[in-house]
């Protein structure tokens, strides 16, 4: 099991899209700390990677939590759809 810790942009997103998606990136977190790093178990969740340190799962058909790898840890970094997703790997650079 791996720690994941939630980050301030993640938290204030979920407050704006409501308690239905708020529960499910609940539920989400849960799974990929969990069963991160073992690609058998988090298929099922839409874990990918993203960049050098970067992952996405799959909340909703359009959105999803990015995750930023820290050393042993996970940090939650927020809620986006494909086109945030896109713009924000743009700007960092594929991190």
């Amino acid at each position: 099991m791996i720690r994941v810790d939630i980050g301030p942009r993640l938290v204030r997103t979920a407050r704006k899209l409501g308690p239905r998606v708020t529960a499910e990136a609940e539920t989400r977190l849960c799974q990929v700390a969990e069963h991160f790093g073992d690609p058998h178990l988090h298929s099922g969740l839409g874990l990918r990677k993203l960049g050098r340190v970067s992952y996405e799962a799959r909340i909703w058909l359009d959105w999803r939590i990015v995750f930023i790898l820290d050393g042993d840890r996970l940090i939650a970094y927020d809620i986006m759809n494909h086109n945030q997703i896109r713009i924000w790997l743009k700007n960092r650079g594929r991190g």
